[in-house]
């Protein structure tokens, strides 16, 4: 499926050009979810008569639309898109990604997601102690060599199921045993 990356905008003319060479027929604001968007319809005629037309669109018999954003957003998207693929900005992800997973971890192991108190200072408190647990939980795991094991998803465990060979369920020992 083509993306709009394969598409070429003409700001100037309010056109998107598709790689083959179309110009789009409209060009009109759209709003989703609160934001504005700037929609590039191509002519029914042309698209249907693409060779690309199955990497193109979905559609059955509709011709391909794009929505991009309005220009100074799009160019800082797309700035930004360029700057995560280099080596200084994933280094510094990685911290993010550190604070991250302990968030998560204290969320889902502590209960920090909801305080037991009312009050800012007994928040912080509670705060202070749940972090102060974490780091008690992560010394411990250190010094006896222990490694925390990653929670298993639901996708996961299915994925594994799928995957593990078919025993038949009536050759099993439990099976024969319940059954007696």
């Amino acid at each position: 499926m083509l993306g709009k990356a394969a598409f070429t905008i003409d700001w100037d003319n309010e056109q998107a050009i598709c790689p083959h060479g179309a110009h789009s027929g409209s060009w009109t604001k759209l709003k989703i979810k609160d934001h504005t968007y700037l929609q590039a319809r191509f002519a029914e005629a042309g698209c249907r008569a693409c060779p690309d037309r199955a990497q193109c669109t979905a559609s059955a018999n509709g011709p391909r639309s794009i929505a991009v954003l309005p220009r100074p957003p799009l160019q800082i998207q797309m700035h930004n898109r360029l700057h995560q693929r280099t080596e200084h900005w994933q280094r510094r992800y990685t911290i993010c990604a550190g604070s991250e997973a302990t968030l998560s971890q204290n969320v889902r192991t502590h209960g920090l997601r909801r305080s037991r108190y009312r009050g800012l200072a007994r928040t912080h408190v509670q705060h202070v102690l749940t972090a102060l647990a974490c780091n008690v939980t992560r010394i411990s795991d250190w010094t006896t060599g222990t490694a925390r094991t990653r929670r298993t998803t639901r996708l996961h465990a299915l994925c594994a199921a799928a995957a593990s060979p078919r025993r038949d369920p009536s050759t099993s020992p439990a099976a024969s045993q319940h059954w007696r």
